[in-house]
């Protein structure tokens, strides 16, 4: 079914890079970018001419005084069309093929507008995407990983039909059903493991050296985007960490949030590292979580400012209902990896002075995307509104004339600036988590009753000297 209406995005991917891809769940983090509109005007076309003597054929020429005055260019395109499946000397040109051709001149055309946020998606594609942004897909429910030319298990997801058929961390997918995978792109991969609630998939692992094979009923899975728990149970601190920002996050938080709460939290970290974004009315959700109303006059409980296309300003402001943190201590943790959605709530959190950042500038991505569903149930995806932050800053980053990203340009810039070194080997490493551990650090001072001045000085003077560790923006990451 086509919706009836398109929704407001921020965030993903693919350029973003999809730091989350999905099985059946593809993360993107949408954006705006302005171009140029550039019209040429041709002051003469070259033609193929027959002549009728030798059937030799020879270019002539038509001044633009032969042109129609109003010549609409969508009817060159149907008449290139036509021309391709009347004449091309090639393969036939029947209907599957007509339709990936039309693909592929709306992609084209999105190209030339040198926006990485701007595109276009198939029916495939669009499917995937609606499954992001339900927080919900059908699979086995389960996170891969790609490395080098092995797809690795990250881990299944709990109470998952992967977790209950006894898919573990670190399995190496080898084959699903008679297919070999080595070698196979992520997506390949979870093409074959993808498909409809009920049926089952056989996947065979390398586990220890030795092969292992399970039967695997597909079922709805309801992704999880966050993961919680008491980063230090002496001070109660707790830790919530969320990945995207889809229909569910704001369920899932709750729940975090709350069971957190039963536990003593006194402190929170707020992690929203690698986070691509999503969803921009779960973004304000997701930050008015952690601003209470009317704490700042001056801002107007902005949240956001969104500037169309057309000139028309829009301001999308705090709810009351959705607040949680009770004003207890908060520190952020950011990378290059948090971007969009996620750039939306750490410039609020900055802005409004709720908690301190830590961690590495963020993407530097201001900008909205909309998607509108097309006839056929593909879709475009269209770069549509710039946004900032409740003090208005630009955070967009700068890029070259290609349109390509410049590096330590725009983006959310941290309050303590923090980067990861070369051993760390990821979420799951908390004793080398370097952001993670001065974050946790930093609420332990202010608990005990320092200033928070007094607080980051004690927690930065003793660190190492940070090493650059580049966040992965490839599409290397999968959800079954």
């Amino acid at each position: 079914m086509i919706p009836s209406k398109s929704k407001g995005f921020l965030g993903g991917v693919q350029t973003i890079v999809p730091l989350v891809a999905a099985l059946g769940f593809g993360s993107v983090l949408l954006g705006y970018a302005s171009g140029n509109v550039l019209r040429v005007v041709p002051s003469a076309r070259t033609v193929i001419a027959q002549d009728d003597d030798t059937g030799v054929k020879t270019p002539t020429t038509n001044s633009d005084e032969n042109l129609p005055s109003k010549a609409d260019p969508v009817e060159d395109y149907k008449t290139a069309l036509a021309l391709i499946q009347k004449s091309y000397y090639g393969k036939t040109v029947d209907a599957k093929e007509k339709r990936k051709l039309t693909y592929e001149a709306i992609r084209g055309m999105l190209f030339s507008l040198k926006d990485p946020f701007t595109g276009f998606l198939d029916p495939d594609e669009w499917t995937q995407m609606q499954s992001t942004t339900r927080g919900n897909f059908e699979g086995i429910g389960a996170q891969l990983q790609q490395e080098g030319a092995e797809v690795k298990v990250v881990e299944p997801f709990e109470n998952s039909p992967a977790e209950n058929a006894g898919l573990k961390p670190d399995d190496i997918i080898v084959r699903v059903e008679s297919q070999p995978t080595l070698g196979k792109n992520i997506n390949e991969v979870v093409k074959l493991i993808k498909g409809k609630a009920g049926t089952q998939v056989h996947i065979t692992v390398l586990r220890n050296k030795q092969e292992k094979t399970f039967t695997i009923t597909r079922a709805r899975v309801e992704a999880p985007v966050v993961k919680h728990y008491m980063q230090d149970t002496d001070a109660k601190i707790g830790y919530i960490r969320l990945t995207e920002f889809n229909e569910k996050s704001v369920e899932q938080l709750t729940l975090a949030f709350n069971d957190l709460k039963k536990q003593g939290m006194k402190g929170l970290v707020f992690d929203l590292r690698g986070n691509p974004g999503g969803l921009l009315d779960t973004a304000i959700h997701v930050a008015s979580m952690f601003i209470q109303r009317d704490s700042q006059p001056d801002l107007n409980n902005v949240v956001v400012h969104i500037r169309e296309g057309s000139g028309v300003n829009k301001q999308h402001r705090l709810r009351s209902a959705d607040y949680l943190l009770d004003n207890i201590p908060l520190a952020l943790v950011v990378n290059e990896g948090s971007a969009s959605a996620s750039e939306i709530v750490s410039g609020a959190i900055k802005d409004y002075g709720v908690g301190m950042l830590f961690g590495e500038r963020t993407y530097g991505k201001g900008r909205v995307q909309t998607l509108y569903p097309l006839p056929d149930d593909s879709a475009l995806r269209l770069t549509t509104a710039l946004y900032f932050p409740p003090k208005k800053v630009d955070i967009n980053y700068k890029h070259d004339d290609d349109g390509n990203r410049i590096p330590n340009t725009g983006g959310v810039l941290p309050d303590v600036t923090l980067e990861q070194t070369e051993t760390w080997k990821g979420f799951r490493d908390r004793a080398g988590d370097i952001q993670l551990n001065t974050a946790t650090s930093f609420l332990r001072s202010v608990l005990k009753g320092k200033s928070v001045k007094d607080a980051l000085q004690e927690v930065t003077k003793d660190l190492p000297k940070p090493v650059k560790k580049v966040a992965d923006k490839g599409s290397n990451v999968g959800r079954p």
